[in-house]
């Protein structure tokens, strides 16, 4: 592979004179990048018993060292320039194609979760429900509770969605694929814009994305796509138009930015993190010497930073409207009221601020270690091996050239690091889940592919086939892998299909308001999956008439859409009915389990 060497593909000069601190500062945050990640994975290997895993990377990096060396002594100086995915029309059919196959799994999946509440709740579409959302709770109550959720395109795509699509699950599963590659797409842009050249990394790039195991859930799941999918392409779209803007200079790239930003905070409350993310890119940028506002020169006596700080008025006004609109619609800004009687006790005395620090601290190793366990630890130990040790292998590279690849150590550290922080923050108040790392990845994967093949050295050249075909083992695990968690996902799928339609068939030969308990016992697969299903799944639009009004049902407690306390209240009056009768009456129960 070439490298190349136009634009701003060449890594550049340090910062000189007083500047020269803040290379430093990136090359120690490259070093406590690597030295926290590698850390962690070892602390979770071996606390998992699975220490020996290091040892099968260390040998797979050995090897893969020794075969580039070799690469180097004998065909090093005569191996032509290769790149393996030229243009644009390349990368887009190759990761197309790639993302179409690892999904079909999930094709004819049926409808899930968070699917059956949500079609049930958006299967009448209208204008009024649509506007409706700009000053309520996306759920309106689905799931017994306020989830201050303010998302009126998430409702509007769920519209949209019934209307083309109805409940023919692979429609659904077609536009989650579609997103999916969209978005992958747009992590090929991003890459390729930060160091214009041959597509190669930034094909790379796109394809790790596609195909890390992480994102199963947003791809597998019809919901997934709305949940994270199109909220992820407003903000990757957002994104690359702010940095074709600074570029080029171009002003519709910037009006394109604020709409971008705009509907994304309008799909879920992620977005917020974006112009921080903006803020932090044109640190990256002034890092590696691109000092201008736009990519137009400057005139004489101009003031670029002016340039810089007026860009950001318009994502700060919408920003500041979105929380507005929050707070009238909603209890809080960004749920504020389950942390700011937390924060008073921690500024009110010194042992409030300990405990509530301390507290934090266990909340940001813990969100920490369950990511690196979602992102590098869902592979076979073996395979795991195999991938660290690659990833080894182009960290040594790295260190041992860092001093002309400042560029590719940079932008590690800003899409590795400063990415990940910035766009995982909003988790620290969230529950765990690794669907919530769809944004983050995007930016892990250009980190990865910028470590992989640095622009500006002779790595890519001298070890091109060798980089290339490592390059090509980590694509493949993970797609191995995505492919497998999309199999458990259908198999999900059809497990839900058939309970819901066995239970539908037993309470339509039911009579009227019989008493019928349904029981999930702990050892039934995907047991957790069916607390989401009910009771949705026996009403409109999946029965034609709403199933749980004809029997008097009692569902396990702490089913997902009603908490224990009205779980209860509404127990309490079925039991009480039931049991007003004479002791020695008998009672009729019928047990579905």
């Amino acid at each position: 592979m070439a490298c190349g060497n136009e634009g701003i593909e060449r890594d550049l000069t340090p910062p000189v004179g007083g500047r020269r601190w803040y290379g430093r500062l990136v090359t120690a945050g490259f070093l406590l990048l690597l030295g926290s990640v590698s850390g962690v994975v070892s602390f979770l290997l071996f606390r998992d018993g699975k220490g020996w895993v290091l040892l099968i990377a260390l040998f797979a990096g050995a090897l893969l060292w020794a075969l580039e060396r070799l690469e180097v002594k004998y065909f090093g100086s005569s191996a032509p320039g290769w790149n393996p995915l030229p243009g644009f029309l390349a990368p887009l059919a190759i990761i197309s194609l790639a993302t179409c196959a690892v999904c079909l799994p999930t094709l004819n999946s049926y409808f899930s979760g968070d699917e059956f509440a949500y079609i049930h709740l958006f299967h009448n579409p209208s204008l009024s429900q649509f506007l409706r959302l700009f000053h309520a709770d996306l759920s309106q109550g689905v799931w017994g509770w306020n989830a201050q959720e303010l998302r009126p395109f998430y409702g509007l795509f769920y519209m949209l969605s019934y209307s083309l699509w109805g409940l023919h699950p692979l429609g659904y599963h077609l536009s989650a694929i579609l997103v999916h590659v969209l978005n992958s797409l747009m992590v090929f842009l991003i890459a390729k814009r930060v160091a214009p050249g041959q597509s190669g990394r930034a094909g790379l790039a796109a394809l790790l994305f596609a195909m890390l195991p992480v994102n199963s859930w947003n791809v597998a799941w019809a919901n997934g796509y709305l949940t994270e999918g199109i909220p992820t392409l407003f903000y990757l779209f957002a994104f690359l138009c702010f940095i074709s803007y600074r570029s080029t200079g171009l002003s519709r790239y910037l009006v394109m930015s604020v709409l971008a930003f705009a509907a994304g905070l309008l799909s879920k409350e992620t977005a917020v993190t974006l112009p921080v993310m903006l803020v932090s890119y044109d640190l990256f940028r002034w890092r590696v010497g691109e000092h201008r506002a736009t990519g137009r020169e400057e005139p004489s006596g101009s003031r670029p930073w002016l340039g810089l700080l007026v860009t950001y008025v318009p994502f700060g006004l919408l920003l500041l409207g979105y929380l507005e609109l929050r707070r009238l619609a909603l209890p809080s800004f960004l749920r504020e009221d389950s942390w700011g009687s937390h924060l008073h006790e921690a500024v009110t005395s010194p042992a409030g601020f300990w405990l509530h620090s301390t507290h934090v601290a266990a909340r940001f190793w813990g969100l920490q270690t369950f990511n690196l366990q979602h992102l590098l630890l869902p592979y076979p130990a073996a395979t795991l091996g195999l991938l660290l040790g690659v990833i080894g292998v182009w960290v040594v590279s790295l260190l041992r050239r860092r001093a002309e690849c400042r560029r590719s150590v940079g932008a590690i550290v800003y899409f590795g690091l400063l990415w990940y922080l910035i766009s995982n923050a909003p988790l620290m108040m969230s529950y765990l889940d690794a669907h919530h790392l769809y944004i983050p990845s995007a930016g892990l994967s250009v980190a990865a592919a910028f470590l992989a093949m640095p622009p500006g050295t002779e790595i890519c050249v001298r070890a091109g086939f060798i980089r290339w075909l490592g390059a090509a083992v980590v694509v493949l695990i993970c797609a191995c892998q995505l492919w497998s968690d999309n199999a458990q996902w259908a198999r999900k799928a059809e497990v839900s299909e058939r309970g819901t339609a066995q239970l539908a068939r037993a309470l339509v030969n039911m009579p009227r308001q019989t008493l019928v308990i349904v029981w999930f016992p702990p050892d039934t697969p995907f047991m957790s999956m069916w607390d989401e299903n009910l009771p949705y799944a026996l009403q409109e639009p999946f029965r034609p008439t709403d199933l749980y009004s004809q029997a008097r049902l009692i569902e396990p407690p702490g089913t997902f859409c009603c908490p224990v306390p009205q779980w209860w209240g509404k127990t309490r009056g079925v039991l009480a009915a039931e049991l007003a009768g004479p002791p020695e009456e008998p009672v009729e129960v019928e047990l579905f389990a």
